[in-house]
């Protein structure tokens, strides 16, 4: 398959993409930035997103990348007449919809499903592992957390959670994956999980 990667080098599109080629799904991979790659693609990747909280205190920048790469993305869809693989978030089931981030999501969320009619909507929850480097993550290794939030409950799924719950997806029709959350601890038992 020919696949067009938005955010190939984040967190959670490179995981995926190491996956892809693991189990010989993946025969070519375009990164965005190779603007003269884009004919012939059977899959878009759509990943590309602020994921930090330090990113999403630029609202325009968050908006903007959101709703702007989205709806080029949705261009590029039509015009190979391939699927789009949007990551979005379970942040879209808030709601207040408080934040930009979690607007900008449900926004374009439900802007592929109205004009577009081969994607694949990943509703991602916070993905953990040692190897994450932003959100709690950064905090915790930091130490920038306030000693009352220790015992905060989070539920979270595991990177490989993440692959393995995402690959079976990619070659439905139409779907909005909705992750099994399969993890539950403290934030002081995050951190000891992360720095054992």
């Amino acid at each position: 398959m020919r696949i067009l990667v938005t955010g190939f080098n984040g967190y959670l599109a490179s995981k995926l993409i190491s996956n892809l080629h693991e189990h010989d799904i993946l025969r070519y991979t375009y990164d965005v930035r190779d603007l003269h790659m884009y004919s012939d693609i059977d899959m878009i990747l759509h990943f590309a997103s602020p994921s930090d909280n330090e990113e999403f205190n630029d609202i325009h920048k968050t908006s903007t990348t959101i709703i702007d790469g989205t709806i080029n993305m949705v261009k590029i869809a039509q015009a190979n007449k391939c699927k789009i693989v949007y990551a979005s978030t379970m942040g879209v089931y808030n709601p207040l919809l408080t934040d930009t981030y979690c607007i900008c999501k449900a926004a374009m969320d439900n802007y592929i499903r109205s004009v577009y009619n081969n994607y694949i909507i990943l509703r991602i929850p916070r993905v953990y592992s040692k190897c994450r480097k932003k959100g709690l993550m950064k905090q915790i290794k930091n130490k920038s957390i306030p000693e009352s939030d220790y015992n905060n409950v989070i539920k979270f799924i595991s990177l490989e959670s993440f692959v393995q719950q995402t690959l079976p997806v990619l070659t439905n029709h139409n779907q909005v994956l909705e992750y099994d959350v399969n993890m539950s601890m403290s934030i002081r038992e995050i951190e000891q999980w992360v720095t054992e």
